[in-house]
Order: C-alpha cells, then sequence, then structure tokens
C-alpha cells in the first residue's frame, strides 16, 4: 500500500535516475529509475511509468546491455500506443535501431530508423526526424554507403532551411562536406565548407569551426590554391585565438540532455 509520500519520493527518484544518465552516471541512474517505476506501477501512473521505462532502457543502452534493453522495448512501446504517443513510439524505435546499430545489425538498425522517420513524419515531429537522419547518416558512413549518407543528410538540411540560427544547418552541411570529400566531390565539398566556417566564424563559434576549417585548407593545398589555402590557415590561426581568449573567461553552467528528452512529449 503506497503511503500519501510515496507518489512524491518517486518522481523524486525518477528526476534523479534522469538527470544521472544524462551526466553518464548511467547505474546510479538504472537504480533510482527502477525505484520510481515500482511506485508509478502500483499507483497506475502509465505516463511516468512509461517514460521512466524509457529512460532506463536508454541507459541499458548506453551500458551496452542490449538484452536487457531489448527485452524492455515492448513493454515501453505499449504504453506510447496506449497513450496514442507517436513521438514516444518514434524516439523510442531510434533508441532501439541505436542499439541494433552497435551490436553491428546494419539491416536491422537501418530499417528500424526508417520506420522511425515514418512514424514522425507522419506527426511532424520534426526532433525526432532529425535525430533518425542523423543516426542513419553515420550508419550509413560506417559501411561505406556514402551516397546515401548523402541523400540523408540533404533531407536534414531541407527540414532546418528556414530554421534560426543556422547551427544545425551548418552542422549536417558540414557531414555532408566531408562525405563529398571522401568521394573526389571537391569543388562541392568546399563551396558548402565556406558556407558553413562563416556561419560559424561570424557567430564566434570557434570551437565548431575548426575542424571544417581544417578540411577546407587541406581540400585548398590538394587542389594547388596556395592563395585560398593561405587564407583559410589566417582563418584557422584567429579562430584559434578566439578559442584561447574565450578559454580565459568564466563560463556558464551548462545542461547537457540525451538528443531527445521523452518528456518532450508530454
Amino acid at each position: 500500500m503506497l503511503s500519501p509520500h510515496t507518489p512524491a519520493q518517486a518522481h523524486e527518484w525518477y528526476e534523479t535516475g534522469v538527470r544521472r544518465i544524462e551526466s553518464e552516471s548511467v547505474q546510479i541512474g538504472i537504480t533510482h529509475l527502477e525505484r520510481a517505476i515500482a511506485v508509478f506501477a502500483e499507483a497506475g501512473d502509465r505516463r511516468h511509468l512509461t517514460h521512466a521505462r524509457h529512460y532506463m532502457l536508454l541507459g541499458q543502452v548506453l551500458e551496452e546491455r542490449f538484452e536487457e534493453a531489448e527485452a524492455l522495448f515492448s513493454q515501453v512501446m505499449q504504453g506510447y500506443t496506449d497513450a496514442a504517443d507517436s513521438y514516444g513510439q518514434a524516439l523510442l524505435l531510434c533508441h532501439l535501431a541505436d542499439a541494433q546499430a552497435a551490436q553491428g545489425r546494419w539491416e536491422r538498425a537501418n530499417s528500424l530508423y526508417n520506420l522511425a522517420t515514418v512514424v514522425a513524419e507522419n506527426d511532424q515531429h520534426k526532433e525526432v526526424v532529425l535525430h533518425a537522419l542523423w543516426q542513419q547518416g553515420h550508419l550509413c558512413r560506417k559501411r561505406d554507403n556514402l551516397t546515401q549518407a548523402i541523400k540523408l543528410f540533404q533531407r536534414a538540411e531541407k527540414l532546418l532551411e528556414k530554421e534560426e540560427p543556422r547551427h544545425r544547418l551548418a552542422r549536417f552541411r558540414f557531414l555532408r562536406a566531408q562525405v563529398l570529400a571522401t568521394l573526389g566531390e571537391t569543388a562541392e565539398a568546399i563551396a558548402l565548407l565556406e558556407d558553413v566556417q562563416t556561419h560559424l566564424v561570424s557567430t564566434h563559434q570557434s570551437q565548431a569551426a575548426m575542424e571544417p576549417l581544417g578540411l577546407l585548407r587541406r581540400l585548398y593545398e590538394d587542389e594547388g590554391l596556395a592563395e585560398e589555402r593561405a587564407r583559410t590557415s589566417q582563418l584557422l590561426h584567429l579562430t584559434g585565438q578566439r578559442m584561447i581568449q574565450a578559454e580565459m573567461l568564466p563560463r556558464p553552467t551548462e545542461h547537457l540532455g540525451p538528443p531527445i528528452d521523452p518528456e518532450m512529449a508530454a
């Protein structure tokens, strides 16, 4: 029999479990979630029960406890299905796909990412679509299916064309530029990298700009474009100086969460 205080305690365990998993203290997080799940189940709190189980599944995937995560999948999916929560369903499919990919089950992972994308697109859950495209694109790169990776990144870019600021668009464009460079499509890769570095440098994202600038300089060097290489080298130097100056300034505390929070579906 639940005491009047137990549901409030369960929510505290849940919040602590989520924070611990987000901060990579995964086993401690799972322990707190297990306590919360027992209470939510007894209280008949289906919504929080499903979310807590989902976070526990995510923790199990992070710890490579794949069999346990897959065993929990059907319970979480049933919770989202009963609640007609397509956001949760699509995100859960992504996390199961992550687990399949980590085990080298490429075809199964690819099918799950495709299914997650379809479910998310049907109800316009852009964040989940982007998550699936990001993960699936990286999977294609690992399998040397570079043409497909380019198509996936382009789909993501199209979703982000009108989004401001353009930080996420720049990230996907940089990924596509990397793949194009690997394929020898140097001119297109350079055009993308120039766009990416211009945005990142102009918005003072110095650390994020370093890798695109480094690849851009290498491509200019490979093409024998000395003037462009020199210009890019100077930008790299200036950006590095900005990073050093930024390191000397006090930093605000940042909350680092997982790619997508199941609670966003609430």
